[in-house]
């Protein structure tokens, strides 16, 4: 008896669900990837992703060669048409594969459990918790973040499995394709600082272990870097959920006397991970409209970015003359990360002071985060727009200067990404547009030529901004 295993972004062998489940009832087991020709055409997907991805599966190839009669075949084409071929080549009798929620993975899924005439197992393993498993005691999913999070914490959660023995038969196998031949280019200048695949996520998890205790209280400070820059390993799955949860649970049973705020913290960003891709599957509408039912019908007339370049390039180019925004906008394009606290403040000062479309935010986004994931994109970017799930209200508006005075006092943050304002003294760091013209002389830069005034002014766009929803709210 013979299982095939279609992999997609579970590239890692330890704690995969579905590879579990077959090598507990097979002998032989074929680990499947199908280099998807229809998903690489997606306009959406950038540089950083790809990188991470491919890197992330020749490293889960070439551990699974070190291993006697173990292999990952890898292929290229339609998903169904190489499942179709592969089964017919080994004979295989079941397919196992771990669910995925997104539009795209469920047509693509559906399609294959529709059409195979083998039989389909499929498995929980990208979330804690998924669909519809936590509910409200009125059986609807839940719509507000904080009472999901109360039962996310109570429920007894899995924990992480190892694959039993089993044997991989001979047959054929191809090549990742290279990055060129998928269609993309490193951009000028981009500083590559990941390391992919599975020793890269658990060197991330040991690293980040050292930082832990400390992230209730570090993590919204730009200059101290200390979120844990897991996401990416999580998205394409090097290392499950499973493992970092429970290794956080470890830290708190061995830090008995400490204070693990910091440590129960960070876990609920796991539980606002899951939360989101609730969200994605009971709502899909909300990928292409607002979440919120009053703006389905009755949207703000946002900016496309055809309609508003001047202020769209200013955005992405990170030269909107607010160096807080400017520095995450910047640290994005040179890396493919942004850290959290300016995620927010960026997508904030997209809506409320520029009035950009959330739809061409949020197609950016995908193009150049490593770690974009449609579920957590779409709802980060619509809770700043005050249209999504549990989004902000709309007179909450993030001042972009007290938001850099607040999250980097001293500008460090500012002088790595925005070299221009280097030698700006910390007292004008984030209000440089307020030096005289011999302050500017003294510190190498002029304001309006090697760095710009501020392209809007914020008080007045805030009124705007706030003026524009109220009136909304009265029809």
């Amino acid at each position: 008896m013979t299982a095939i295993v279609w992999i997609r972004r579970s590239l890692r062998e330890h704690d995969n669900t579905a590879l579990v489940e077959a090598s507990e009832k097979h002998d032989e087991v074929i680990p499947f990837y199908v280099v998807d020709d229809e998903y690489f055409s997606n306009a959406e997907l950038g540089y950083p992703r790809v990188k991470f991805w491919r890197e992330s599966l020749t490293g889960f190839k070439k551990e699974m060669a070190l291993q006697d009669e173990k292999r990952l075949v890898v292929r290229k084409g339609t998903p169904f048409e190489e499942l179709e071929k592969i089964i017919a080549e080994a004979d295989a009798d079941a397919l196992y594969f771990n669910r995925d929620y997104t539009p795209y993975s469920r047509d693509r899924d559906q399609e294959v459990e529709k059409k195979l005439d083998i039989p389909v197992k499929t498995f929980k393993d990208l979330v804690m918790f998924e669909k519809k498993e936590i509910l409200t005691n009125s059986e609807t999913p839940y719509k507000v973040y904080s009472y999901y999070k109360k039962k996310w914490f109570k429920r007894d959660k899995k924990r992480p499995r190892t694959v039993e023995d089993y044997r991989v038969p001979e047959i054929e196998s191809r090549r990742v394709p290279s990055l060129e031949e998928l269609g993309f280019e490193a951009p000028d200048d981009f500083e590559w600082i990941w390391r992919p695949g599975r020793e890269g996520g658990e060197e991330r998890i040991e690293e980040f272990k050292e930082e832990i205790l400390n992230y209730d209280e570090n993590r919204d400070y730009a200059w101290k870097d200390s979120t844990s820059k897991l996401s990416p390993y999580l998205k394409f799955g090097t290392v499950s959920i499973r493992e970092v949860f429970w290794e956080a649970e470890r830290l708190k049973a061995r830090n008995p006397n400490d204070d693990t705020s910091g440590i129960e913290t960070w876990q609920e960003e796991l539980a606002w991970r899951d939360y989101y891709f609730q969200i994605l599957w009971n709502f899909p509408h909300s990928v292409h409209e607002p979440f919120m039912e009053k703006y389905r019908d009755n949207e703000p007339d946002w900016d496309r970015k055809e309609e508003a370049e001047e202020k769209w390039e200013a955005w992405v180019e990170g030269k909107t003359g607010y160096p807080f925004v400017d520095a995450g906008m910047r640290q994005l394009k040179k890396t493919g990360f942004m850290h959290n606290r300016l995620r927010m403040v960026v997508t904030n000062f997209s809506c409320k002071d520029l009035w950009l479309d959330w739809r061409d935010v949020h197609s950016y986004f995908s193009k150049m985060f490593v770690d974009a994931e449609i579920s957590a994109m779409v709802g980060g970017i619509q809770w700043s727009y005050s249209i999504g799930t549990d989004a902000q209200p709309y007179f909450r508006v993030f001042n972009p200067t007290s938001q850099g005075q607040d999250y980097d006092p001293k500008g460090d943050y500012i002088r790595k990404w925005v070299p221009e304002l280097k030698d700006v003294p910390d007292e004008h760091i984030h209000q440089p547009w307020k030096m005289n013209k011999l302050q500017q002389q003294d510190c190498g830069v002029t304001i309006g030529q090697d760095y710009p005034k501020p392209i809007v002014d914020h008080g007045e766009k805030r009124k705007e901004a706030i003026k524009r929803f109220e009136e909304l709210d009265k029809d």
